[in-house]
């Protein structure tokens, strides 16, 4: 799934990003994306953080990544998935290469996610690629006073899928309960350690914490970023596993 948006990105779209991202990796999904500033590192940094595989397509030759600062994440990036160009070692970063590299981030992908993009923004071309290309185009809405709701707007409008939560991703991607198995095996330790607590009915954080052996204020941490990839739901204070 490609995730896409804008550089200038608000925190919020940042965040959503992240979010989506992880809860992707999560799933096994594999997160692609194009390593500039804003809405796509922070997919990829999502997806890093989450153990899972990411796809960088970059508007450069490998050997030079855009924007400079970005190199680290590069780094990892190519070491947890793949880092590709369609342009030869030693070529730099240039305006027109960005919108062309657009269209492999799309067709790379099953269905884009535009998660930020204002009038004008490279996030529409990325849309309309992948409209081109026969795949699911998705949007995340936003505030309706800011700028960088445009662009999800529209699509949304347009008929694209409303993004809530990566399981709406998931759904569109696969089907209603077709989601693929989460990658457990590449959870954090607190977060191991409390998903296995979770073996049946729905139990209080409390309940968590001594069966677990954490305190209580990392057993909730863990179950709250459980949450967020999808893998834990809360019922009236209660969690289970999804």
């Amino acid at each position: 799934v490609a995730v896409v948006g804008a550089r200038n990105c608000s925190l919020y779209g940042r965040e959503a990003a992240e979010w989506i991202g992880g809860g992707l990796a999560s799933a096994g999904v594999v997160v692609v994306s194009g390593a500039a500033r804003g809405i796509d590192a922070a997919s990829h940094r999502g997806a890093l953080a989450a153990g899972g595989p990411t796809v960088a397509v970059l508007g450069s030759g490998i050997d030079r990544p855009y924007p400079a600062a970005h190199r680290a994440l590069l780094d990892g990036v190519a070491a947890a998935g793949t880092v590709v160009s369609e342009y030869p070692p030693g070529t730099p970063a240039s305006k027109p290469r960005f919108p062309a590299r657009n269209r492999i981030v799309a067709a790379l992908a099953r269905a884009v996610v535009v998660v930020e993009g204002a009038p004008g923004s490279g996030s529409m071309i990325s849309a309309e690629f992948a409209t081109q290309l026969g795949r699911e185009v998705l949007a995340v809405p936003g505030p309706v006073t800011s700028p960088l709701s445009a662009i999800p707007h529209d699509l949304l409008r347009e008929g694209a899928g409303l993004v809530r939560s990566p399981s709406d991703i998931l759904e569109a991607v696969h089907g209603p309960g077709a989601a693929p198995m989460p990658v457990l095996g590449r959870l954090p330790g607190d977060e191991r350690l409390v998903f296995d607590c979770l073996t049946g009915a729905a139990v209080t954080a409390e309940v968590v914490s001594a069966a677990s052996g954490l305190p209580s204020s990392r057993a909730l941490a863990a179950l709250m970023r459980l949450e967020l990839r999808g893998l834990v739901r809360a019922v009236g204070g209660r969690y289970q596993r999804t």
